[in-house]
């Protein structure tokens, strides 16, 4: 009996030396060798919330959170909140945008987001900044895009570059997200012709795939649709992140989202795709898309 207790009691203190043991065990292999990230749309929650999200955040291994900007908040919260992830390791990157980003009155709807941005910047200290900025703005969501393709590409493109000489002055890193299909799409404007996506490849350095599919295998899985692009992002050097889906959607859509199958047979289908990508210089990350969704599954 008592060589049974000792043994009990060693093995307990093992647990207190090395808290995480059991945890860390549990985990798929790329929770812990990769980088993952998350959007975060609904900035009210940093108000009331933070200490909850943050907590999240640890707990599935986030390293870098897409924060949308809502100008009208408190910028007190953002320093808060940011103080917080950055002493949890948590690198938190300005997210926004929208189709009408490149419509009429566009060029005002990105400066007003740069100038609060710049703002902030100058009079955060280096643990409340923001470590990069994050567009999601597709263009082709426009109910004029198809009418103009060109027209919307080429603000798209100037968006572009204007963002990324602003990021580098600040001293952010400058991503974006694009469709799996963009490969497919051809611009004719100024800036010459050719397909988007390997334009983009050019001038920005961090780019996520919104691989949306349910399942990592097949021609129409995540990592089928990911290959053209992933591709493109070897050849000229980009940071590359596959991007899932969480949210609820319309029945018709189901295969686009997770939402249906929970979270243990996402992280599965995830592992399928490190153990693919992970040898590639391209690869930077998984991205899951987003954490309101993504913490409400079952």
């Amino acid at each position: 009996m008592k060589k049974f207790i000792h043994i009990v009691c060693g093995v307990f203190l093992i647990f207190l030396a090395f808290p995480g043991m059991a945890a860390a065990d549990s985990k798929f292999a790329f929770q812990n060798s990769t980088n993952l990230s998350t959007w975060l749309w609904d900035t009210s929650e940093i108000v009331s919330d933070q200490d909850s999200i943050i907590n999240n955040l640890v707990n599935n291994n986030i390293k870098v959170l897409l924060l949308q900007i809502d100008t009208t908040l408190e910028q007190k919260y953002y320093k808060e909140f940011i103080s917080k992830a950055t002493a949890n390791g948590i690198s938190v990157h300005a997210l926004d945008g929208a189709p009408g980003w490149v419509a009429n009155n566009g060029v005002t709807l990105q400066q007003n987001f740069l100038k609060w941005l710049i703002n902030y910047q100058e009079f955060a200290p280096s643990n409340e900044k923001f470590r990069g900025i994050h567009l999601d703005v597709e263009p082709y969501e426009h109910e004029q895009y198809e009418d103009n393709t060109n027209k919307f590409l080429e603000e798209y493109q100037s968006m572009m570059m204007t963002f990324r000489n602003q990021a580098n002055q600040l001293e952010l890193e400058f991503g974006i997200d694009i469709p799996f299909w963009f490969y497919g799409v051809q611009y004719n404007t100024k800036y010459g012709s050719g397909n988007i996506a390997e334009w983009l490849c050019k001038y920005v350095e961090f780019i996520s795939i919104m691989a949306y599919r349910d399942s990592a295998s097949g021609t129409d899985g995540i990592m089928g649709i990911s290959a053209a692009e992933m591709k493109l992002f070897e050849k000229y050097n980009v940071k590359g992140t596959i991007a899932v889906e969480t949210g609820r959607l319309a029945d018709e859509y189901q295969y686009v989202t997770f939402y249906e199958e929970g979270k243990a047979y996402m992280d599965q289908q995830l592992e399928h795709v490190y153990q693919n990508y992970k040898a590639n210089p391209a690869f930077h990350g998984i991205a899951i898309h987003h954490y309101d969704s993504w913490m409400k599954m079952k």
